[in-house]
């Protein structure tokens, strides 16, 4: 009984400490737009690819940080023009709508580059504006997947990428001060991406992706775990000109 009556209590001062600690969850400077949305091949030398797609991301643990899969929607835009055989430039938005009204918009400009058939190399710096302060914010990823014919119906991707945000008092982050609270503390989010694309035609392609990641604040002892879903469709439009050839591929 003794032993029963210990173990409770250990229990009781445990959770008690806990919810002296409880993480902030309001406050935290938005991290760029980090969904990878579709397979390893850049877009070609006259051709845009766009894509458009709906998701959720936040949180998942401690629980007092769980995000709201029905009160949170997010709206992603993606922009890319071919530069190169190997290399794309463009853009990423993302509008993230809270179920309180809060909407947070975030952008970057992004580069992607192909060092070899199956493998992509990305970058990005952005800025973003919410309810919780104004952000600057950057993001790196590799990423592996097949680059199929464009007759087969699946390819499949994975992706790891960090991503970095950091508190300002302004939309640029010029030198300034304000009220307390209203820079939100910094993060690092590291993310792991695993995701499929559908063939719909020949310019076409349904994409569906899901990632796990770790969120960890700079300001904040507390880390948690970072959800990741996006469901959308990707489009290449423009002239039909294939890339070169690579070496060795007929």
């Amino acid at each position: 009984m003794r032993i029963v009556f210990v173990l409770f209590s250990a229990a009781l001062l445990s959770l008690f400490a806990q919810s002296q600690t409880s993480p902030n969850c309001s406050l935290r400077a938005s991290p760029p737009p980090m969904a990878t949305f579709g397979g390893p091949a850049t877009a070609a030398p006259g051709t845009t690819e766009l894509g458009l797609a709906f998701g959720a991301f936040g949180e998942g643990h401690p629980s007092e940080c769980a995000i709201d899969m029905t009160g949170a929607a997010d709206w992603f835009v993606r922009w890319r023009r071919g530069v190169s055989d190997k290399s794309d430039l463009g853009f990423d938005a993302l509008f993230d709508e809270q179920g309180g009204g809060t909407l947070t918009g975030t952008a970057k400009v992004a580069a992607r580059y192909e060092p070899k058939e199956g493998v992509r190399l990305e970058g990005g710096v952005g800025a973003a504006d919410s309810g919780d302060g104004r952000s600057v914010n950057g993001d790196l990823a590799a990423m592996i997947g097949t680059d199929r014919p464009p007759g087969d119906t699946w390819n499949y991707y994975a992706s790891l990428r960090v991503a970095a945000s950091h508190g300002c008092f302004n939309l640029l982050c010029w030198p300034g001060s304000g009220a307390p609270g209203s820079r939100a503390p910094g993060a690092i989010i590291p993310l792991g991406v695993l995701g499929s694309t559908a063939r719909v035609s020949d310019t076409t392609r349904f994409v569906m992706e899901g990632g796990l990641g770790e969120f960890f604040s700079r300001q904040d002892p507390h880390s948690g775990l970072y959800i990741h879903l996006a469901f959308g469709v990707q489009f290449n439009v423009g002239r039909s000109r294939r890339k070169a050839p690579r070496a060795g591929i007929s």
